[in-house]
């Protein structure tokens, strides 16, 4: 048994919908403390025990873009005003809990924590295959890839090791580096999946209601998630986030329209549906998710919402469909198993910590 300390990033519910999975497999065999900002504290201190709350940098948000100005800024203000105290608490963790491994899921401040007291750091995220896969970037995207990009290797350099979800299973050749397949919900493993005669959409903007007018004059049966409300509209099915009502609709549709948060493309190209994504403007690191999705032949990105684009979309789902029957989604079990692995290796490992 190994003392492991598990820092999140607060950015979204992602990350720490995610790590649930991960921590629930860990803490089998391990002691876990955890440390996270945002709504990642919210989410897992319902959960689990010894949860500790620091800050956590995020981008700002207007609508469906993320102001990247006014992130910098409000980011630079927390590292100065916020981020010290948090560090010193993760410190002192540090010095009482006395970790044998940090594990991160993008958190840097756990990360720069167990760097200076001499602890083996894993990260585990998707954020980082920015930084190891081969894409290309636009004049218009430029802006917002550059800022994740440093943002990314300063925040978690020098790690002992590496391992990124990834919706590909090439490797690359560093040592460092392990790309596995991400991890899904234990409602998304249970479903038997067929394809259905609604339309999946789930959306956490309240800017992109005027989605709505279009869905509107589509020839289908949308079922909505993310604006909290039970309602039908015509075609339009809105509905109250509830696991099992989710895991069943989005298991049941025909097709899938969501922004490009990795976590619902990984359950929708788990499940094989088609994939209509919608990334926030500014967030590259969905809009590269929505680049994979067309390039594993599941779907398509759009940065807008056009009525011709869509009707085009679902007018070839059969294209997109015989496309997914090739993709592999991994077994969890195996991934998790691997994880445990390579947990395992760097805790016997002789080799120095990277300062």
């Amino acid at each position: 048994m190994a003392r492991i300390l598990y820092g999140l990033c607060g950015e979204g519910l992602g990350h720490a919908s995610r790590s649930r999975i991960l921590i629930n497999h860990l803490k089998k065999n391990h002691e876990i403390r955890i440390v996270a900002g945002g709504k990642a504290y919210d989410f897992l201190s319902r959960e689990f025990d010894h949860v500790e709350e620091i800050e956590s940098p995020r981008f700002i948000y207007e609508g469906n873009d993320v102001k990247l100005f006014h992130s910098i800024l409000v980011m630079l203000y927390k590292t100065i005003a916020s981020t010290p105290f948090s560090f010193l608490k993760v410190r002192k963790i540090i010095k009482e809990f006395k970790p044998d491994l940090l594990v991160t899921d993008a958190d840097p401040i756990s990360h720069f924590a167990a760097r200076f007291s001499k602890v083996k750091r894993m990260s585990i995220d998707n954020p980082q295959v920015l930084l190891h896969r081969e894409y290309e970037v636009t004049f218009r995207e430029f802006v917002s890839w550059f800022v994740l990009m440093i943002a990314l290797k300063i925040s978690l350099f020098g790690a002992d090791r590496y391992i990124i979800y990834d919706f590909f299973d090439e490797q690359v050749d560093n040592p460092r580096v392990l790309f596995l397949k991400p991890l899904v919900q234990d409602g998304i493993l249970k479903q038997r999946p067929k394809y259905g005669d609604h339309v999946f959409v789930y959306q956490t903007s309240l800017s992109t209601e005027f989605i709505f007018e279009i869905l509107k004059k589509i020839d289908e049966t949308f079922v909505i998630y993310g604006f909290n409300k039970d309602l039908v509209d015509g075609n339009l099915t809105f509905r109250r986030f509830n696991e099992d009502d989710f895991y069943r609709d989005i298991s049941n549709a025909k097709a899938v329209i969501a922004n490009g948060g990795f976590t619902v493309l990984s359950e929708a190209l788990y499940l094989k549906k088609p994939i209509f994504s919608l990334p926030i403007e500014n967030q590259f690191e969905q809009i590269l998710n929505g680049k994979f999705v067309e390039k594993l032949g599941a779907g398509v990105y759009h940065m807008k919402l056009k009525e011709n684009d869509l009707k085009n979309f679902l007018n070839n789902l059969d294209y997109y469909k015989e496309n997914l029957k090739s993709y592999s989604p991994g077994n969890q079990e195996k991934i998790l198993k691997r994880i445990e692995e390579e947990i395992q290796t760097l805790l016997s490992s002789n080799s120095k910590t990277q300062n």
